[in-house]
């Protein structure tokens, strides 16, 4: 598979804001979406090479099979969140795109590999070295060079779903 093959199962759009509870408002009066799940992350991850804390508050809206996301940056690692982004533009920013990684743990191995041999850098991956027992597995790649964002791959184990982070994909 080829990372540009992975587009076909692009699910997310994701926003960034510096208020989380006024974006969610925003989005109901300006887009009509009136439900979001959400939730406090904390989570370690491997930043650019290093190991570092990164805390969120973020909210879902499934969409049949897609996602709006919005992501308040808390602490940590929050600077792929925050560096290229004027948060006061803005209630909500447009970021990165997620693509869903079907199959089993193999698949999700299979993309790590791909990344790796394109060249670009992991801005997050969690966690780094992927186990049976793992349930959750996400990476954000610096795809801005040749795309303008970041892009993050999303591998949920099919025993865990359907929760409110991943839609959907075949609805």
């Amino acid at each position: 598979m080829t990372i540009a093959s992975r587009y076909g199962e692009l699910f997310q759009m994701s926003y960034i804001t510096r208020d989380l509870d006024a974006a969610m408002a925003h989005c109901k009066a300006e887009m009509g979406i009136e439900h979001f799940d959400t939730t406090d992350a904390e989570v370690e991850v491997l930043s650019f090479g290093k190991m570092r804390p990164l805390k969120i508050r973020a909210a879902f809206a499934n969409i049949g099979r897609n996602q709006f996301e919005l992501i308040q940056p808390i602490s940590g690692a929050i600077e792929i969140y925050t560096d290229e982004v004027d948060l006061s533009k803005h209630i909500i920013n447009f970021h990165h795109i997620a693509i869903a990684v079907r199959g089993g743990l193999d698949q999700w191995r299979a993309l790590l590999a791909e990344v790796r041999a394109s060249g670009d850098d992991f801005a997050f991956l969690s966690p780094v070295e992927a186990t049976e027992e793992d349930k959750v597995c996400f990476c954000y790649v610096d795809t801005r060079k040749r795309l303008g964002l970041y892009t993050e791959y999303l591998w949920v184990d099919e025993a865990i779903k359907p929760i409110p982070a991943m839609p959907d994909l075949d609805g």
